[in-house]
This record gives C-alpha cells, sequence and structure tokens, in this order.
C-alpha cells in the first residue's frame, strides 16, 4: 500500500506549472474547509452583542465568538457610501464598513480606538488584543434587491443571489501582527483555538457574512417592522465576496513552505484516496458519484467573469456529464475493479480540462476522512537556515540537481517586467522598465533570476569554500542560500513560473492563493483583478454549534434556481 501511494504521489513538475495551478479549486485542505471543520469540532456560539444602527444601518455591531471555550470579539462599523462612491482596492480610504477581531472582549476605549484607526489601513494602530482587521463594502445591486424582498414579506430570488454569491464583499484581511496585532507566533504560544494559519482571518470573513444578514434584515424592518427574516437554505447558499488585485502574487514567493505544507497535504491525501482498494459497491463510489453529479449541477448555473481567463461553466458541466456516464460505466463492468475512482481520473487524463480535473481531485477528497488537515498540519515555519560549514561545491551540486529547471525559464522570453511596493499603501505592484518608475525599489520576487546570480557566485570561488566564507565576500546571496538548502527537500514550495515574463498571467496564481482560501467563484474584472466567494454553503452559527460545518465544497443551489441563466443580475 505504501509503495502505492508513493507511486500515486504527483511529481512538482505536473502540477506546479503556472497553467495546472491555475486549474486549482478550494478542497477540504484549504483554510476556510478546515476552520469550520476545527471550530464544528471543538465548540462554536456566536451571538449579537450589541447592535447599534440607525434605520440607514450607519452604526456599530458587535458580536461576541465563543471558539473552543476562549472568547472572541468582532466589532462592525458600518457607515454606508453611495455605489458611485465605493472602491474595492486596499488603497481606498473609505468603506461601506470596516472591523476588528479581537481575542476576549475590549473596553469601550478599544472599541473606540479601532474605529478609527482601522481606516488607517497602513500607518494605524491597532488596540490591545486585536488579531484582525478587515473592510467591506455592500454588494451594490444585490444588496438593495434582498432588502426590498425582505420588507415586501418574499425571499430574494435565487437566480440572482447566484450570479453575485454574497451580500458583503471584503476587500482585504490584515493580520499576524501587522499594524500591531498579535500575531501567529503568540497565537500558537498560548495555544489558542485560532492559532492555525489563518484560522482567525476566517472567523473574521465568517461573521462579515452574519453581518450581511443582520444588516440586511435591519435594514428591511426599518422599511416594514413585519419585514421576514432570511430562510435557513438562503443564508446557507449566500457567502461573503471578496475583491482581489495583483497584489497577491507575490504571496507565493513570499512563502515557500507554507505553500509547500498545503499542497503536499492534499497529494498525499489524494494518494491515499487512489491508492485504497474497495469494490464498485462500496460506500465511496455512491458518493462519489453524488458529488459528480452535485458539481455538474452547480456548474450548470455558474455565472463567469468579464474576461475569458478560466474554462467556462457550461464547458466544466459538459464534461462532468461525461465524467458522470463513463464512471456510471465503470460501476457496471463485471469484476474486481480494485479502486474506480482511480480507474475514472487516470482514464479521464488528456481528455478534459484541467479545471475539471482538478474539481474531480478535489471532489474524490471529499472522501478522505481528513483527520490529519486541521491546525498543526497546515502550519509551517518560514525560517531559512542552512549550516555554515556547507561549502560552495556543495551547494551548487545541490542547486544543479534540484533546481535544473530554472534555466529553461531564465534562458528564453521576454523579461519585461519588475516588482515593487506601491508608497501609497505598500502593496506589491507590477511595473515595466524603462517605462515605469520604481526600479530603484524593486522587491526581491525574481527568485529564478537570483538563483542564476547566486550560481554565478559559487562558481567564483573555491568549491572547498565554507559558506560563512562565502557569505562574507557575498553577503547579499545569504537569503538564496537559505532558499537553495532548506527548499531542496521540498517538493511543492516554488511555482515553476516567471513573475518577470511578458506572458505570465496574475490571474492564474490569484486564483491559486485563492483556492487555497477556500474560495469559489472566480470571476475576472481585468487582467489583474478578479472577485470570488468564501463561505457559500458554509453551516449557520447554530449548524456548526452542532457539529456540522455545512454542504462542503460545493453549496448546495436553492430549488427555485431553476431560471434562464439570462435572468440575472450583473454585479
Amino acid at each position: 500500500m505504501l509503495d502505492r501511494r508513493r507511486d500515486m504521489l504527483r511529481s512538482s513538475e505536473e502540477i506546479m506549472e503556472l497553467t495546472r495551478m491555475g486549474a486549482t479549486w478550494p478542497t477540504k485542505f484549504s483554510f476556510s474547509h478546515s476552520f469550520l471543520r476545527h471550530v464544528s469540532r471543538i465548540g462554536f456560539e456566536c451571538r449579537v452583542a450589541e447592535l447599534s444602527l440607525d434605520d440607514e444601518g450607519r452604526g456599530r455591531i458587535v458580536y461576541r465568538a465563543t471558539v473552543g471555550g476562549e472568547t472572541l470579539t468582532f466589532a462592525v462599523f458600518s457607515d454606508p457610501l453611495d455605489e458611485a462612491e465605493q472602491q474595492d482596492r486596499i488603497i481606498a480610504t473609505r468603506w461601506d464598513a470596516w472591523a476588528a477581531l479581537f481575542i476576549g472582549i475590549p473596553s469601550q476605549e478599544a472599541l473606540e480606538q479601532s474605529r478609527i484607526e482601522v481606516q488607517n489601513v497602513v500607518w494605524g494602530r491597532a488596540a490591545p488584543g486585536t488579531i484582525t482587521w478587515s473592510r467591506a463594502n455592500r454588494s451594490a445591486r444585490l444588496f438593495e434587491h434582498v432588502i426590498e424582498r425582505l420588507a415586501a414579506g418574499r425571499q430574494p430570488d435565487a437566480q440572482q443571489l447566484n450570479q453575485v454569491g454574497y451580500l458583503i464583499r471584503t476587500t482585504g484581511f490584515s493580520g499576524n501582527g501587522r499594524n500591531g496585532m498579535h500575531d501567529y507566533t503568540y497565537l500558537r504560544a498560548i495555544d489558542h483555538p485560532l492559532k492555525a494559519p489563518y484560522h482567525a482571518q476566517m472567523l473574521a470573513a465568517y461573521l462579515w457574512r452574519e453581518f450581511g444578514f443582520d444588516l440586511a434584515l435591519h435594514l428591511a424592518r426599518a422599511r416594514n417592522p413585519a419585514a421576514v427574516d432570511l430562510s435557513g437554505d438562503i443564508r446557507r447558499f449566500v457567502g461573503v465576496g471578496n475583491s482581489s488585485g495583483i497584489g497577491l502574487v507575490p504571496f507565493v514567493i513570499r512563502h515557500p513552505r507554507l505553500m509547500h505544507s498545503w499542497i503536499e497535504v492534499r497529494e498525499r491525501a489524494l494518494a491515499e484516496i487512489l491508492a485504497e482498494p474497495f469494490p464498485s459497491s462500496a460506500p465511496q463510489s455512491a458518493k462519489f458519484a453524488g458529488l459528480i453529479a452535485d458539481a455538474c449541477d452547480y456548474f450548470t448555473y455558474e455565472p463567469g467573469g468579464e474576461v475569458d481567463e478560466f474554462t467556462a461553466g457550461e464547458t466544466i458541466a459538459a464534461e462532468l456529464k461525461a465524467a458522470m456516464a463513463e464512471f456510471a460505466g465503470i460501476l457496471k463492468m463485471p469484476g474486481h475493479d480494485p479502486n474506480p475512482i482511480a480507474t475514472l481520473l487516470y482514464g479521464l487524463d488528456g481528455r478534459i480540462s484541467a479545471e475539471t480535473q482538478e474539481l474531480l481531485h478535489a471532489l474524490a477528497l471529499e472522501i478522505h476522512d481528513g483527520g490529519a488537515v486541521d491546525a498543526d498540519s497546515l502550519h509551517a515555519d518560514e525560517s531559512l537556515p542552512f549550516p555554515r560549514d556547507l561549502t560552495a561545491g556543495e551547494i551548487l551540486d545541490l542547486i544543479r540537481q534540484r533546481f535544473a529547471w530554472v534555466s529553461r525559464f531564465t534562458e528564453q522570453g521576454e523579461r519585461p517586467y519588475f516588482w515593487y511596493a506601491s508608497e501609497e499603501n505598500m502593496e506589491p505592484r507590477r511595473g515595466c522598465r524603462g517605462i515605469d518608475e520604481g526600479e530603484l525599489y524593486e522587491l526581491p520576487v525574481d527568485i529564478l533570476g537570483r538563483f542564476e546570480e547566486l550560481m554565478q557566485a559559487l562558481k567564483s570561488v573555491s568549491p572547498a569554500e565554507t559558506l560563512g566564507r562565502f557569505l562574507v565576500r557575498f553577503p547579499d546571496m545569504r537569503f538564496m542560500t537559505g532558499w537553495a538548502y532548506t527548499l531542496a527537500d521540498t517538493e511543492y514550495a516554488i511555482a515553476r513560473m516567471d513573475l518577470l515574463a511578458f506572458d505570465f498571467s496574475p490571474l492564474k496564481i490569484m486564483r491559486f492563493q485563492l483556492a487555497l482560501y477556500g474560495m469559489l467563484k472566480f470571476r475576472p474584472r481585468s487582467k489583474t483583478w478578479l472577485r470570488a466567494t468564501l463561505f457559500q454553503g458554509a453551516g449557520l452559527p447554530q449548524e456548526l454549534a452542532a457539529g456540522n460545518p455545512g454542504d462542503g465544497l460545493l453549496p448546495r443551489l436553492p430549488e427555485q434556481r431553476r431560471l434562464q441563466k439570462e435572468d440575472v443580475i450583473g454585479e
């Protein structure tokens, strides 16, 4: 069994290419899904501790959450803007609402400090006990539609909900020590229930979802005291939106060990599923067939974006229908198939789009028990140590053996771009050499070029020279030396892509990262900006409290959805 699992483990050459990474879907290993399972297992409660809003939604809502017996507070400050004033960019200075997540119960002084400081995204100072800041806007047209329907005693139209997917759209989450907040190291040191990477941000996003529901009901009742609340299936289907830009891209360079940790856990679990012997009549087969059918239904009604970067929903639905029919045939075949799911997936290789193939892999992972994917398994030590007595010759041989693929990027193609941190908000941006300003402040994201520089420097000294002495001569090589040594034994740490290349697609790597968080509905608005949705299908607070994390990978569409696809609104 162990040998078979090893044989089925996909290589980095196969899955770390940009096209394959740009076909990624969320899985139960994504941060939002691991968060939902985690809190539903250790205990979760949530209530509104304070609601001070006027009839237009201005004021404050304070949520009190309990996770694993630990109290947290989420304070939302609401001051709605006109639609024309909304900006999805992080550099905006005003939003419909902004919020802070605290450990424990903050003082009124801390709440007031947060109300003021969180608006100063770059230079603001967090109040004591803060672990996350975030900001959000209302969905311009859907929000008004929902209010009107609830005030009229009706539920919102499910097709319009499906087109947008959220009431509240976040524009960014800050954490891990930024602006003076507590960092992950502190949360791990105190063994806090939210110590896993991004679980604090996931709680904030989940509570933004609750804020959207509560705000919509409050405004509907301001118009009509007899307004109805959103039904449970509508609440479960609606997520929280996110608007993300090109500043996400350098994440994969800055956090290689975290990326490796997440991908390796996913790939090992997939190998386990494909290596597990079970007959066609086993429960796994029936569950997988049902998951394909649900996914086919979901993508039949899935809207696209304004830029044709990803495979259309109708194409994915058609390929899923074909896969469903093929799987039914496999299950009816006489004799014993050692693993019908593996037979299907390997048989479809090269015959369907990368996105549908990765979606089927994600569905296969739903069969995995998920017991080893929470908290510690998603954590990664991101230091880059190396032994000082290692020689220049030894590290050069290591680079030649493990990173030989780098040369095919650096020796061919145009590389006109550079990356820098914007003066406005210190967010990563991309510029064109010789045209845009900022080359003097270029960010060190050209890992491929820096590998070449390191190799040239290593070749210029004696192979017997220790790295300690080498770095006295070349102190600028300290970072890349740590990279080469530490990441040489990590299969999935470095993406096979060139951020400086003319044909580099930021949207693909942005989608990869958003899938890492657990988002769906990847809808590009341009070549450098997309919207996505988080927590669609997630369990409601009372369901998490009862141990039910929700619908799983894809949300169940409300029954009234079956209208023509064109009978929907835009966002």
